[in-house]
C-alpha cells in the first residue's frame, strides 16, 4: 500500500529506498557498537538500551499503518465471521459473510481462503475481538499490541538463551533481532502472527536447552506445551521438531532409551496438536494449509512454472514438475539437517552421546538453514515476513557467519525488492504483462545477493566468528 499512497511517484519510490537503507546502515552501526562495547561491567546498561529500545520502536510501530501487507485485516474478518456469523474460520471464507458486512473488502485477495492457522491464534484473535468489543479498528490495535509482546517476549528470550550457552553474545544476538528493520516492520507494524508462532518457539528452545543439561518433569512438560503452541499458530513449525526430538535422544547413554526419550517427546508434542486442533478440524479437502499452495508469485517457483509452461502446455504439468524439484532439493537439505544433528564427523548415533555443546548448538543452526531454505527457495509464494522464522535462531547461532551474513543481506533484500513489484512494474507495464520477463528480473535481484552472502558470507559485526 506504500506505492498506492504515494500514488505510485518517484519520490514515494525514492522515498522507500532511502529510508530503508538508512534503517539498516544505523542497525550495523548499532551493532557494531554493541559488540565492540561486549563486556560485564557495560552488559546490563546495554541489555536495558537494547529491550527498551526495541520498545520505543515498537510503540512507534503500533501507530503505523501496515504498508506492505493486510494479513492483519484478514485475521480480523476471519475472527469477526467467527464471533458474530458464527461461521468457522478454518472452514469458511470471508465471501461467505453477509454482503451487508460493512469491512468485507478489506479481505482483497483472501476474499476466498479461510484460516491455515491453528487454533491457539484464532482463540488469541477472538480473545482481541472481545476485548475491543467488537469495534474492527479496536480489533486491529490489539492484534497488534498482542504482536509487540510476542516480538519483545521474543526479544527476551534470545538474551536468556543466549546468556545460558553463549553470554559473551547475549547482549549482541538480542540487539541482532530485536533491531533488524524488517523484524520491527513484519512483527509489529504488520502484525504478522508468524512472531508469535516464533515466541512459542523459542520458549519451547528454552526448555529445551534446560532439558538436554537435567531432565526434569516440569521442564520436559514446558517444552511440549510450548512447541504444541508454536505449532498451534502456524503449523510450518513441524519442519524443526526432529532435529530437537534428536537432540534430546543423542543425550541418552543407550539406544533403548534414546527410542524412548525420541517417542515420549515426540508422541506428546503431536498428541497434544492433535487433541486441540481436532474439533476445528476442516477435512484435508478443505484444509487451507494445502490449498494455499496451489498458487506461486513472486518466487523461485513461479519463475520455473513460467519457464517450463511453454514445454509442458499444462499450469498443473509445470507445477508438479517444478514441485518435484524443489521439494527433491529441499528434501537433501533436510536430509543434511538430519546427518548433522546426528553425526559428528563420520561418527553417527555415537555411545557415549553427543557432547552438551553439540545438543544445545547443532538442532539451533540445523533449524535455521532448513527455515532459511524453505523461504528461499520453498515457498511458492514469497513474503518477506517468512524471514521471522529464520531471524531468531540466527542470532541464537551469532557469531557465525553465514547465518549473520546471509540473514543481514536476506532481510534487506526481502524489503528492497517490494518496489521492484509494486511502483517499477507500474511504472513499466510490460514487465506486468510478461510473467517470465518480470519474474526473470525481480527472482535474481532477491537471490543473488542472499546467495553470496550465504556462499562468501561477510563479517559485519568486524569480530572473529566461526562458521
Amino acid at each position: 500500500d506504500y506505492a498506492k499512497l504515494t500514488r505510485y511517484s518517484a519520490f514515494g519510490f525514492i522515498a522507500y529506498l532511502v529510508g530503508v537503507v538508512a534503517l539498516f546502515s544505523l542497525y550495523l552501526i548499532g551493532l557494531r557498537t554493541l559488540t565492540k562495547r561486549g563486556n560485564e561491567n557495560t552488559q546490563r546498561k546495554d541489555l536495558l538500551f537494547v529491550f527498551f529500545g526495541g520498545a520505543v520502536f515498537g510503540l512507534i510501530l503500533l501507530l503505523s499503518y501496515p504498508q506492505t501487507a493486510i494479513d492483519m485485516f484478514v485475521y480480523a474478518l476471519r475472527t469477526r465471521g467467527w464471533a458474530l456469523y458464527d461461521l468457522s474460520p478454518f472452514l469458511v471464507s470471508p465471501d461467505a459473510f453477509p454482503a451487508s458486512d460493512p469491512w468485507l473488502t478489506l479481505a482483497g485477495e483472501w476474499a476466498d481462503a479461510a484460516s491455515p492457522y491453528g487454533p491457539i491464534w484464532e482463540w488469541l484473535s477472538l480473545g482481541a475481538f472481545h476485548l475491543s468489543g467488537g469495534n474492527y479498528l479496536g480489533h486491529l490495535f490489539t492484534i497488534k499490541l498482542i504482536s509487540l509482546l510476542a516480538y519483545l517476549g521474543s526479544t527476551l528470550l534470545i538474551y536468556l538463551i543466549l546468556r545460558h550457552i553463549r553470554p559473551q553474545w547475549a547482549v549482541g544476538g538480542m540487539a541482532f533481532f530485536a533491531w533488524n528493520p524488517l523484524v520491527l516492520f513484519e512483527s509489529v507494524q504488520e502484525a504478522h502472527n508468524d512472531i508469535l508462532m516464533i515466541f512459542f518457539l523459542l520458549l519451547a528452545i528454552w526448555a529445551y536447552i534446560q532439558l538436554v543439561e537435567q531432565q526434569k518433569f516440569w521442564t520436559a512438560l514446558f517444552f511440549v506445551a510450548a512447541f504444541a503452541a508454536s505449532i498451534l499458530v502456524k503449523f510450518v513449525t513441524l519442519l524443526v521438531l526432529p532435529f530437537f526430538l534428536l537432540g534430546l535422544a543423542l543425550r541418552q547413554p543407550t539406544w533403548f532409551r534414546r527410542i524412548l526419550v525420541m517417542t515420549f517427546f515426540g508422541a506428546a508434542i503431536l498428541l497434544l496438536t492433535i487433541i486441540i486442533m481436532a474439533p476445528y478440524w476442516p477435512g484435508w479437502d478443505h484444509w487451507a494449509v494445502l490449498r494455499a499452495g496451489r498458487g506461486a508469485g513472486r518466487s523461485i517457483v513461479a519463475l520455473l512454472v513460467l519457464l517450463l509452461l511453454p514445454y509442458t502446455g499444462s499450469t498443473n504439468q509445470a507445477f508438479t514438475i517444478t514441485n518435484g524439484l524443489i521439494y527433491l532439493v529441499f528434501g537433501c537439505i533436510y536430509l543434511w539437517g538430519l546427518w548433522r544433528v546426528t553425526c559428528r564427523g563420520r561418527k553417527c548415533f555415537q555411545s557415549p552421546a553427543t557432547t552438551l555443546e553439540a545438543a544445545r548448538e547443532t538442532p539451533l543452526l540445523v533449524s535455521f538453514f532448513v527455515f532459511f531454505w524453505y523461504a528461499l527457495f520453498v515457498a511458492s509464494v514469497f513474503h518477506a515476513w517468512y524471514l521471522l522464522w529464520c531471524m531468531p535462531l540466527a542470532a541464537l547461532v551469532i557469531p557465525k557467519t553465514r547465518p549473520m551474513s546471509g540473514m543481514l543481506i536476506f532481510s534487506l533484500m526481502a524489503l528492497l525488492i517490494i518496489p521492484y513489484y509494486e511502483t517499477i512494474r507500474v511504472w513499466i507495464p510490460f514487465l506486468n504483462q510478461n510473467h517470465i520477463l518480470g519474474h526473470a528480473i525481480g527472482i535474481p535481484i532477491l537471490l543473488i545477493p542472499v546467495l553470496l552472502a550465504v556462499w562468501k558470507p561477510v563479517d559485519f559485526l568486524a569480530v572473529e566468528a566461526a562458521d
